[in-house]
């Protein structure tokens, strides 16, 4: 079962998670999305949760509707890189607003940074 978080609309999180699916690769351009229910089955909630999950992905331009066939990841390579390239941003940004206020330096975080980086993850 999935486990949310109770602060977080649990359509934003659904939506959060089908968006990093895409932007991982792990959900490609054009493929179909599965359905409503199957994805209501999935994470346990109420299918109107996903379909406003998915009407969000629309919204954003990350999911589109062929009528009468389903959802699909849209075929825009570069919407789908720009939407990596804010995500990345984002991450940064919470990880070095944390990190400052524990008092780290920009110096001891771009060395512990350049450190990690040189490994392998």
């Amino acid at each position: 079962m999935q486990e949310f978080d109770t602060n977080i609309p649990i359509y934003i999180q659904i939506a959060e998670m089908i968006r990093n699916q895409i932007i991982s690769g792990k959900l490609e351009p054009n493929q179909k999305l599965e359905s409503v229910r199957t994805y209501a089955d999935m994470y346990e909630v109420n299918p109107n949760t996903v379909q406003r999950a998915l009407s969000d992905l629309e919204a954003s331009g990350l999911v589109h509707s062929k009528r009468a066939v389903g959802k699909f990841v849209t075929d825009d390579k570069n919407l789908i890189l720009s939407v990596k390239d804010k995500q990345i941003e984002v991450e940064i940004r919470i990880m070095l607003e944390k990190l400052y206020s524990q008092g780290y330096s920009k110096e001891e975080i771009y060395t512990s940074l350049k450190h990690l980086l040189k490994e392998d993850i």
